[in-house]
This record gives C-alpha cells, structure tokens and sequence, in this order.
C-alpha cells in the first residue's frame, strides 16, 4: 500500500472512530453498499471470556459490505487490509443475513433492517467473538 493511501486511510480512521454510527444509523435497504462499525465486542477462550472494544481484540473499529460484489472488507488498526468473500445471504423484510468463511473460521452477520443495528458472531478453534455495532447506507 502506497504511503499516501495508508496516511488517508488512517486518518479516515481517526475521524471515523470519533463519530459512533449509532447517533445516525436508520434504516437499510439491502439494495446498497454498507458501512458498519464495532461497537462492543465479547471474545471467548478456554471458558473463559473478556469484553472490550475492536481495538481490545485487534480487531476493525469499521468495515463495508459491498452488496454488489458480495464482500466485506476493512483497513485494521495497524493498517492492514481484510477481505472476506459472502458465500451465503438472505434478505428479508427485518434483516439481511450474511455469512462467509476466512482463516479458518466461520462468520454470520445480522442486520436489523429497520434500525441497522448489527450483530456479526465469528467462530473457530481457538476462539469466538460476537460484536454488536451499527451499518448505514453508503
């Protein structure tokens, strides 16, 4: 990644992560693009579970969902870039469900159509997250 996209992208971050998509999340159609971001997230290991933020977890304060192309994608806190196909969605009049398959875990996401609230799980051997937050139309 080219230092003028990173530095853009970082501070797309900052000013993002200033503004809390839940004071302007409504209603999502399921037609258009979507960004979400992770408000709270619960981890668990071992029996054992801790809550935190994304950046507790090393994990993105914001991703998109390109409904088009049927990807999720983000920058992390350290600027890397994730990408995740949609292997599976359904939209229905409450929600629109996705769910995909990366690094050896599985991740359904849920979205509130009337509120954009979000739900997204994620899972695998090692350990298990389920984040809520907010999307609304880009």
């Amino acid at each position: 990644m080219s230092g003028n996209k990173f530095v853009a992208r970082l501070a797309l971050g900052v000013v993002a992560s200033l503004v809390s998509l839940a004071s302007i999340a409504g209603p999502v159609s399921g037609k258009k693009n979507l960004i979400c971001d992770s408000a709270h997230v619960v981890a668990c290991a071992d029996g054992a579970c801790m809550q935190g933020t994304p950046v507790t977890f090393g994990l993105m304060n914001f991703f998109f969902v390109d409904i088009a192309k049927r990807e999720v994608h983000g920058v992390d806190s350290e600027g890397q870039e994730a990408l995740s196909p949609v292997k599976n969605s359904e939209i229905t009049e409450e929600a629109i469900i996705l769910q995909g398959f990366e690094n050896h875990r599985g991740w359904t996401m849920g979205i509130d159509r009337k509120t954009g609230g979000l739900t997204l799980s994620s899972t695998g051997a090692d350990v298990n997250f389920m984040i809520t937050g907010n999307c609304i139309e880009r």
